[in-house]
């Protein structure tokens, strides 16, 4: 194996290529602990370092830190090491890693999401939020039945939000707030109820 480039990034953060293909990122003080050149060898042994001693441990202690402050999606930790420059490989190895102890569960992830904001928000709007984490469905489903009762709560929260008195607006403000709760994913005879459109 040769190092074919060293990529000089800011904050003293260096790209590693090796036999053409980037393979990690590493410091500038780690590239003189393990000597790495341009157009030199890499020794099995120093590699397999670098990846388990360096390059992992990091991304372990990166997908902790992500998870520390707020629950993510499996698809939301991928992007974000993704972002940090880890390869596929380390970052399956981290994701692995965080599961094994389940700080990472899109199950537990889908039923605190729903737990949390059915009182705000419409089914399908959920239902579309979570998909776009990249929560399978049967995970969504699964929290449904088990975290949501029905929209008339979140509803009735939403209109609240808008206004005190329904019956106080126009029709062309009802009009407004009906359509605004429709974008929002509500259904229509709730809506109807609740802006009182047709009355």
């Amino acid at each position: 194996m040769i190092v074919t480039k060293l990529e000089e990034l800011e904050k003293a953060k260096v790209k590693v290529y090796i036999d053409g293909e980037f393979h990690f990122l590493l410091y500038r003080k780690d590239i003189k602990i393990y000597k790495l050149q341009e157009n030199e060898q890499i020794s099995d042994k120093v590699y397999e370092e670098i990846i388990e001693n360096t390059v992992l441990r990091r991304a372990k202690q990166k997908a902790m830190a992500i998870l520390k402050y707020m629950d993510r999606s499996e698809q939301e930790l991928r992007q974000k090491l993704k972002q940090a420059d880890y390869t596929e490989t380390i970052i399956e190895a981290a994701i692995e890693y965080v599961k094994k102890f389940h700080y990472l569960d899109d199950e537990r992830y889908a039923m605190n999401y729903i737990r949390f904001k059915k009182n705000t928000k419409s089914k399908r709007q959920l239902q579309t939020e979570l998909s776009q984490k990249g929560i399978r469905k049967e995970y969504i489903d699964l929290a449904f039945q088990e975290e949501y009762d029905d929209e008339e709560l979140a509803i009735q929260k939403a209109v609240s939000k808008k206004t005190s008195d329904v019956d106080s607006l126009s029709q062309e403000e009802k009009m407004k707030l009906a359509s605004s709760l429709y974008r929002k994913g509500f259904k229509m005879d709730l809506i109807q109820k609740y802006t009182k459109i047709y009355n």
